[in-house]
């Protein structure tokens, strides 16, 4: 049997694409799958290629390609189906080209099975699919979410299909209740949750994870203000917020007003997120709507009990209040109730890990191969005869390929294939518990024994190349390949090293692409805890281009900032000296200005017995010193008779952080006026001080 999923941005990283790529992969362990993307918007696909799975695009709008449709006339003409489907008011609009692809690919298709995954392709499949198919739409969202035209606009074109599959059974019903007279077969089926190729957490790390997008059903403002009652009682503890969207800017200004910016970070969007979810010992979901529960479910998947509002609609049919996770109520006091339900499993060790271990039970239930089997139920149920068909195209008459003359929509696919860019090497790295890094090639191409692992430091000044063989090893799917850079035996230098493969012979070399990368360890409170060795970080990381790199660190002695508050009279730093040299000595606190030698002023730092420091950075003094305009500051703590130590945030897990750890802005007057100053991180992790003019200020943006 062949199936289509019709995807309108298949190269994305939405809740859609993540559900209709698992589906996808566990169908085609059965059947011939593709998946045809409206658009392409990127040179490969943000999630990690399914072993099986065609992925093809009608239209090209890479700005790089040859055949960029922003070329093309019918490219700037809006589309005319489904109107109020919200992909109208989005960055790429259905245009009269898409249209037109579209309809020829749904003439001329040899699928047995076309099944439409957002509003606007449901409604075009019901307008231009053939009856000798089945057609199915499948709603990810919720009925209730729309807008009342698009909602009349999807009752008419779900009457027309074979089958309506939402993701809800409360979903379910609420169409079953308008189109109770439709011939329609209405039921539901929910995501799939792969088993994630991760360590599960340990539940042990100390931080609170969710993920989405940041918009307003999220409701991150109020998990939030939530945390800051959870950190009033608990202030060892972290809330990640993993997504991105147009709620940033004023969620980073509610978490500033709280004092939160050391407790509450903003992490930007992960693929994949299973190495991120398995850092956090709970997981939380405080939407006002949930349709899908795909984050429940990856969370839960990796060992991590979810405390959720009881929203509509997933959440009640995924956990099990008590036993699998914990749901409060989505209405009222919802801050207070997210609160309370956060501290119950923070105070009580043996629930959470109990919990835990039930949330992956239950997690078992959604695996592809559970949602699948009912999909395919689905299909035998709707067409008996569907999976002993020859395949249409052969019922049809379609020309086969081989004569050359191809449909329109067909040549269009060629065209946009993906490029042949060589044979990349999927490799992934996992922390070991003493640092060292585990290399791993889970679905080997290579010989064992016959490459090398390589890292290369992109200063060619600051290293030798790290050669590692490549060796077998036994997995849990098989036989793969491994290395290990062992954190005892090697030394890096500071810097950014890139990572290939070369065959031994060093005449073959293959690039990297990132599998997953497993870095919970690094918030081990051992691994974070000052050492006589100094700091010596290596954190494995995605490169923008898809590829694996490592941040390292490697200075004798340092100064690990903590906390940084910014107060009415001082900008306040609590931190711990690294290395048996720092912890020597007594140290003052001094800061010059970005390319002066002569330092302008110092403080008074304390550093008690066991090397843990506080700063207090006066304002007025600084304001004092501002020389106008805009200026930037190096601050350092200088011994008497030892060295002097930059300040920094290098140890953990974040390979960047100037856009996660941000911090608040101070203002001090003086008499020509006032000052704004901002604690900021260099590109190496340092901390730095950023004033200017208050005119020229730019309050709570990242310092250039």
């Amino acid at each position: 049997m062949k199936i289509t999923f019709l995807l309108y941005d298949a190269y994305g990283i939405s809740g859609t694409v993540r559900a209709t790529t698992n589906l996808a992969g566990a169908l085609a362990e059965q059947h011939d799958v593709e998946i045809l993307s409206y658009y392409r918007t990127a040179d490969r696909p943000r999630l990690a290629p399914v072993p099986g799975v065609k992925v093809r695009a009608l239209v090209d709008l890479r700005p790089t390609s040859r055949h960029f449709a922003g070329s093309t006339a019918d490219q700037h003409t809006r589309g005319s189906v489904c109107p109020h489907g919200p992909v109208h008011d989005g960055p790429t609009p259905p245009s009269a080209l898409g249209e037109a692809r579209l309809a020829a690919h749904l003439r001329e298709t040899d699928a047995d099975v076309v099944i439409a995954t957002r509003p606007y392709l449901t409604c075009f499949l019901a307008e231009h699919g053939r009856t000798d198919q089945l057609r199915i739409g499948q709603e990810h969202a919720t009925r209730d979410l729309h807008p009342e035209a698009l909602r009349d606009d999807l009752d008419g074109a779900a009457s027309l299909l074979d089958a309506y599959v939402t993701v809800s059974a409360a979903d379910a019903r609420a169409h079953r209740r308008v189109l109770y007279s439709a011939p329609t077969r209405l039921t539901a089926v929910p995501v799939c949750a792969p088993a994630p190729g991760v360590e599960p957490s340990n539940g042990e790390s100390r931080t609170v994870v969710t993920a989405g997008r940041l918009t307003a059903t999220k409701r991150y403002d109020r998990l939030v203000d939530a945390f800051a009652k959870v950190v009033a009682v608990h202030p060892d503890w972290t809330l990640r917020i993993y997504g991105r969207g147009r709620e940033h800017g004023r969620l980073r200004r509610r978490i500033d007003a709280l004092g939160l910016h050391d407790h509450v970070l903003l992490m930007g969007e992960r693929t994949p997120m299973d190495p991120e979810w398995a850092k956090g010992a709970i997981a939380v979901v405080s939407s006002s709507t949930e349709p899908s529960g795909t984050t429940l479910l990856e969370a839960m998947s990796c060992g991590v009990p979810v405390v959720s509002t009881d929203c509509d609609h997933a959440p009640r049919e995924i956990i099990t209040h008590g036993e699998d996770g914990l749901l409060v109520p989505a209405r009222g006091a919802v801050e207070d109730a997210l609160a309370d339900a956060l501290c119950r499993l923070i105070e009580n060790d043996a629930e959470r890990h109990r919990m835990a271990a039930a949330a992956r039970r239950t997690s078992v239930r959604f695996r592809p191969r559970h949602i699948a089997a009912q999909y395919d139920a689905l299909f035998a149920d709707l067409r008996p005869d569907i999976g002993t068909r020859k395949g249409l195209s052969l019922l049809r008459g379609a020309r086969p390929e081989a004569d050359g003359g191809l449909p329109l929509w067909r040549r269009a696919l060629e065209l946009v294939g993906l490029a042949g860019l060589g044979s990349p090497v999927g490799v992934g790295c996992r922390v070991l518990p003493d640092g060292s890094l585990a290399f791993h090639v889970d679905r080997p191409t290579l010989t064992p024994d016959a490459w090398n692992l390589v890292l290369r430091p992109r200063d060619s000044a600051a290293g030798d190349v790290v050669r590692l063989r490549l060796e077998q090893w036994a997995t849990d799917e098989g036989r793969g390949l491994r290395a290990v850079l062992d954190k005892a035996s090697w030394s890096l230098a500071e810097g950014h090293w890139d990572a290939f493969v070369q065959h031994v012979s060093g005449n073959t070399s293959r690039p990297v692409l990132a599998g997953p990368i497993e870095t919970a360890r690094l918030l081990d409170p051992a691994a974070r805890r000052p050492s006589d060795a100094g700091c010596t970080a290596w954190i494995p990381y995605t490169d923008q281009d898809g590829g694996l790199a490592l941040r390292t660190w490697l200075r004798p002695a340092h100064a690990e900032v903590v906390s940084v508050a910014v107060g009415e009279a001082a900008i306040e730093l609590t931190g711990s000296l690294h290395g048996r040299a720092a912890r020597a000595h007594h140290y003052r606190f001094r800061a010059r200005l970005q390319g002066h030698r002569a330092w302008a002023f110092d403080a008074y730092c304390y550093v008690d017995p066991y090397g843990d420091f506080d700063i207090g950075i006066p304002l007025a003094t600084v304001a004092e010193h501002h020389p106008g305009k805009e200026a930037r500051w190096d601050l350092r703590l200088s011994a008497y008779g030892g060295p002097e130590l930059r300040l920094g945030m290098l140890t953990g897990d974040i390979a960047d952080r100037r856009d996660i750890n941000t911090f608040p802005v101070a203002h001090c007057s003086r008499p020509d006026g006032r000052v704004t100053l901002q604690p900021y991180l260099t590109p190496d992790h340092d901390l730095a001080l950023r004033t200017t003019d208050a005119v020229l200020g730019r309050p709570g943006g990242r310092p250039g």
